[in-house]
C-alpha cells in the first residue's frame, strides 16, 4: 500500500468519525434534554459537524502512532483493523436504523390518524414523539448488534 492510500483512508477514517461524533452528540442530547435544536453543520462552534475535533484528533493521531511505532496497520489484516471495522460498522447501522425506524413509525401513525380521522394530526403525532425516538433507538441498537453478530459468525440469513 502506498503512502498516498493510506493518507486517504486516514482521512476517510477522520470523516467518518466526524459523522459519528455528530450523530451520537445529536443522540446524547436528545436523550438528555428530549430536545434537539437545529444547528449550524459546517462549524466547529457547539453542535457542528467538526465540534469534536479533539476527540477524532486523538483518536488518528493514537492510530497514526500505532501503525508507525507497532506496524500495526488499522486498515488491513489487523486486529486493530478488525476491531476498528466493527465498531465504525455498528455505528453507522444503529445511525441509519435508528432513522429509519423513526420514519416508518411515523409514516404509520400518520396513516393511522389519517384512516381514523384524527382532526389534530400534529398534536397526534407530537404526543408520541419522545416514546417513537426512544424505541427506535433501542431497537436500533439491539438490531444493529444481531446483525453485526450474525455476520462475524457467519450465519446463514
Amino acid at each position: 500500500m502506498t503512502e498516498l492510500e493510506t493518507l486517504f483512508q486516514y482521512l476517510s477514517l477522520a470523516i467518518m468519525l466526524f459523522f459519528i461524533t455528530f450523530f451520537v452528540d445529536i443522540f446524547y442530547q436528545y436523550v438528555r434534554y428530549k430536545n434537539i435544536t437545529p444547528r449550524k453543520m459546517l462549524t466547529f462552534k457547539r453542535g457542528g459537524l467538526f465540534e469534536h475535533y479533539k476527540i477524532v484528533g486523538a483518536i488518528i493521531l493514537a492510530l497514526f502512532l500505532i501503525h508507525g511505532v507497532f506496524d500495526i496497520s488499522p486498515f488491513v489484516d489487523s486486529l486493530l483493523a478488525f476491531i476498528l471495522d466493527i465498531i465504525i460498522n455498528y455505528i453507522f447501522v444503529t445511525i441509519f436504523l435508528v432513522f429509519f425506524f423513526v420514519f416508518i413509525a411515523f409514516l404509520v401513525l400518520y396513516g393511522y390518524a389519517r384512516i381514523k380521522k384524527i382532526e389534530d394530526r400534529a398534536k397526534f403525532l407530537n404526543d408520541r414523539t419522545v416514546p417513537i425516538i426512544n424505541a427506535s433507538m433501542i431497537i436500533a441498537a439491539i438490531t444493529a448488534a444481531v446483525l453485526i453478530l450474525v455476520l462475524l459468525l457467519n450465519l446463514p440469513t
